[in-house]
């Protein structure tokens, strides 16, 4: 009888070790809440962060464009800019009704619950562009 290379015996001890291996229980994912099931107070706070959110980045995109021209490349430029746009997002913020730490506590709500991170989803594809 040839003798069984080395390669054979580990494929074989694989094999036979998986088959003695109890079977994975299937994996069953559940589903998030439907944001029908969100109550109408959320959904209107959702919407004004949302509205929010749309304003902070047609700001942001605004600044980053203003930042990426050649005439602003000098620090003092890109100093004078940032300033001007940070006053402006806390000038968009009270407008919207919102100071940082509620901005942070609904990013902090939304990024835990699937279900509320769906609904702002989907009412960010609504809004105007």
């Amino acid at each position: 009888m040839p003798p069984i290379h080395r390669s054979t015996v580990a494929a074989i001890l694989l094999v036979v070790g998986a088959a003695r291996l109890p079977a994975q229980p299937p994996t069953t994912s559940a589903k998030p809440a439907t944001p029908a099931m969100v109550p109408d107070s959320t959904v209107r706070a959702i919407e004004a962060y949302a509205k929010l959110q749309r304003a902070m980045n047609a700001l942001r995109d605004r600044e980053q464009a203003e930042l990426a021209e050649p005439r602003n490349k000098k620090v003092d430029a890109q100093t004078d800019i940032r300033a001007r746009y940070r006053q402006l997002r806390a000038d968009s913020l009270k407008a919207h009704g919102y100071t940082p730490a509620q901005v942070n506590a609904m990013t902090l709500r939304l990024s835990g619950d699937d279900a509320l991170r769906l609904l702002f989803e989907t009412t960010m594809e609504r809004l105007p562009k």
